[in-house]
């Protein structure tokens, strides 16, 4: 996978995802999705690369669960194509459970 754009995917995820999950860096409390501070600390003190995580996030926005079971709306599938979708990958996985994270772009 190439690389994404950082800052141009935390200004994505603020406007397309922060208003589900909640990410500190971008400022946003959404409840219906996983809480991504939380979701990825674990693999963050464990040292896991961030290109697998980014992977993940990746993963995720191709093939969200549309109806997870909860009572509550899932994601889109493919919310974000391409480069976009690359660019919100890349920033979720460096900015998510780091505090003061840093993103140039």
């Amino acid at each position: 996978m190439t690389s994404g754009d950082a800052a141009a995917g935390k200004q994505l995820f603020k406007t397309k995802c922060g208003s589900c999950h909640t990410l500190a860096d971008a400022g946003t409390t959404g409840t219906i999705g996983p809480n991504l501070d939380n979701a990825f600390a674990a693999d963050k003190a464990q040292g896991f690369d961030l290109s697998t995580m980014r992977d993940l996030v990746r993963g995720q926005i191709a093939y969200a669960e549309s109806d997870p079971g909860t009572g509550h709306p899932g994601m889109t599938p493919n919310l974000l194509h391409g480069q976009q979708a690359r660019d919100v990958a890349v920033y979720v996985a460096q900015c998510a459970a780091v505090k003061n994270c840093k993103v140039s772009g």
